[in-house]
């Protein structure tokens, strides 16, 4: 009788501690999608005004994610990942070529400097 109470005791302690590290992981991924995509839609600069000027070359062969992941290497974003998403929503060609640009400036404004068709004369 005592074994049958204890292993049911047993038995509801496991189950309500399985459900309550199911609701914890449930809310950080929940959390955490939220905030990737708050940084998809609402980007942050890295830094505020007057943040410092940085010389990004994008070579023609490079893949959009090969120029996000040097763009957070330099310090320029914070998450390479979301950058390389903006740049499919919003349907971006990246073009080669030499840019300059600032930590203050967020992904979305880089992402709109680097897919402008560069004039040549």
């Amino acid at each position: 009788m005592v074994r049958k109470i204890a292993s049911a005791v047993i038995a509801v302690s496991l189950k309500m501690i399985v459900a309550v590290l199911v609701a914890v992981m449930l809310v950080q991924t929940s959390q955490k999608a939220y905030d990737f995509g708050l940084q998809i839609f609402h980007p942050e600069p890295v830094s505020q005004q007057p943040g410092k000027d940085i010389i990004v070359i994008v070579e023609e062969k490079d893949s959009d994610l090969e120029v996000a992941k040097r763009l957070e290497s330099k310090g320029l974003i914070l998450d390479a990942y979301v950058f390389f998403i903006q740049a499919k929503l919003y349907k971006a060609d990246l073009y080669a070529g030499t840019y300059t640009l600032n930590t203050s400036m967020t992904s979305e404004e880089m992402l709109k400097l680097i897919s402008e068709k560069p004039v040549t004369s």
